[in-house]
């Protein structure tokens, strides 16, 4: 009878026992890949949503301005806000055709609402963030973007209030006021006026 034929086992190919020092070195490094393999996912997302936001404000905005008011700020945060209105009115008109008591599209409606809801919530509290419109150089980074993810973190970001927003408008106004050279020369012109009669009747 020939030699039976016996199999060398490695080290390297020996059956790992699970609650030795190697397999909690495995562990921890394929826990260690998972997590960065969902933190690139979750952050590839978070840039897809913010490219598809900037991208509606680029397309939306002036392209011909240089320079970008609060006022015109405050009007662009709140249609962008507002894009979804027309879509969820037609939803709920269809749920009120017939009177359905199914709701269809609900999944999408209850999205949309959220979404309405949660931007509302980040304008009126802790801040919507969008492009630094009103830094100069930051809205011409801005116009010049082609749409590329990758050149994202080029714009400057900035959180804006309603709150914060509408009293940079305010301030401006009454700057603008303040300053206006033909209401203080009318000013003036009338305070000579009362003067004059005020001599005219002391004769």
């Amino acid at each position: 009878m020939g030699k039976a034929n016996i199999k060398v086992v490695k080290d390297n190919q020996k059956a790992i026992h699970p609650r030795s020092r190697k397999a909690k070195q495995i562990s921890k490094k394929v826990s260690r890949e998972l997590k960065l393999k969902k933190r690139r996912g979750d952050s590839n997302i978070k840039l897809q949503c913010l490219g598809d936001k900037l991208a509606w404000f680029k397309e939306n905005m002036d392209q011909e301005m240089d320079v970008i008011t609060p006022g015109q700020v405050l009007e662009l945060i709140q249609k962008y806000i507002d894009r979804n209105t027309e879509e969820l009115e037609q939803i709920t008109l269809k749920h009120s055709i017939g009177g359905r008591q199914v709701r269809q599209h609900a999944s999408r409606e209850d999205c949309l609402r959220i979404t309405k809801e949660r931007e509302t919530e980040l304008f009126t509290n802790s801040g919507f963030e969008t492009v630094d419109f009103l830094t100069p150089d930051s809205l011409k980074i801005f116009k010049s973007w082609t749409g590329e993810l990758r050149h994202l973190p080029n714009i400057k970001l900035r959180k804006y209030t309603k709150q914060g927003l509408e009293a940079m408008i305010s301030g401006a106004s009454e700057t603008s006021e303040q300053c206006n050279p033909h209401q203080m020369e009318e000013d003036d012109l009338d305070a000579e006026e009362e003067d004059s009669g005020d001599e005219e009747m002391s004769e």
